[in-house]
């Protein structure tokens, strides 16, 4: 065999390791690329912790991920598989990556990537498990009654509030050119059919209004995640990020889509919800256990 040849072939394993062509028998398929398990691990030897409390550590590792260009993993996955990838978010991958490291590096257990591999499949997929695309949940309020069911976060919305809006949450398959697993029919009659329980989705939420925002700032924990609804008919969230605490207030950490990339909102939360109230009528407070 040339050696050009044994090399081509050689790049093109790689390759496919990393575009996740691979997989063990049995297991759902976990791909990533050795560089950003590399980096991960490295978060997660900076803020390792065993036996200490996943939330208190959100808020710094959301930071540590400021700069990472904005990419639609989402819309962008074809297989629907757990992914470690740090070199690109889109809002829902940041939110679950940035949980999992967190639950990792406080496993009271082993912290390796295997590890990390397991707390994002259990954050990012329905009941725990990489099925497909339709697995993966897309809806804030999917995501919030799955992991709550399963303990992997706690809900403090309905703690301060007792507002209500119903909504049928069908965006993706309204929307199916914009995601490259429903390009294939069986996948997107799956993704119909998980859609099809949420017609009547009833959301909880604190209201935008600056009264109600000061009665539960002073209760908003540095690593707290916050939801921003949207008043379009068929999602249910805008943005959704961590919080952090800054001398001057709250600010905001999530992958912004204007930006490019993961930003901290230079103005505090109260005047960002109030700035784009046209976008936002209300938001969901969530801690990751």
């Amino acid at each position: 065999m040339k050696i050009d040849t044994a090399r081509n072939i050689f790049g093109g394993l790689l390759a496919a390791l990393c575009l996740g062509l691979s997989t063990l028998p049995g297991m759902a398929q976990k791909f990533h690329c050795e560089a950003d398990t590399a980096k991960a691990m490295e978060i997660i030897r900076e803020f390792h912790n065993p036996g200490g409390d996943p939330a208190k550590i959100c808020g710094p590792v959301a930071s540590r991920l400021v700069g990472v260009p904005y990419v639609q993993v989402t819309k962008e996955d074809s297989l629907g598989v757990a992914e470690i990838r740090l070199d690109g978010f889109d809002d829902f991958s940041f939110v679950n990556m940035v949980a999992a490291l967190a639950k990792t590096a406080t496993s009271p257990g082993h912290s390796r990537a295997k590890d990390l591999e397991m707390a994002l499949e259990k954050l990012t997929f329905r009941r725990g498990e990489a099925d497909g695309f339709p697995s993966r949940m897309v809806y804030g309020g999917d995501w919030i009654v799955d992991n709550r069911a399963r303990g992997n976060v706690k809900e403090l919305t309905e703690d301060f509030s007792n507002n209500f809006k119903t909504k049928s949450l069908d965006y993706v398959g309204r929307h199916r050119d914009e995601y490259v697993a429903l390009k294939d029919s069986a996948t997107y009659e799956r993704q119909r059919m998980v859609e099809f329980g949420y017609r009547t989705f009833k959301i909880p939420h604190m209201k935008r209004e600056s009264s109600e925002w000061k009665q539960v700032g002073p209760e908003i924990q540095d690593g707290d995640l916050i939801m921003l609804l949207t008043p379009e008919p068929d999602r249910d969230v805008w943005e959704m990020g961590y919080v952090v605490r800054r001398d001057d207030g709250l600010h905001f950490i999530h992958a912004s889509e204007r930006d490019g990339k993961v930003v901290e909102e230079p103005e505090v939360l109260g005047r960002y919800i109030k700035r784009h109230a046209k976008e936002v009528y209300g938001w969901r407070w969530i801690r990751i256990l």
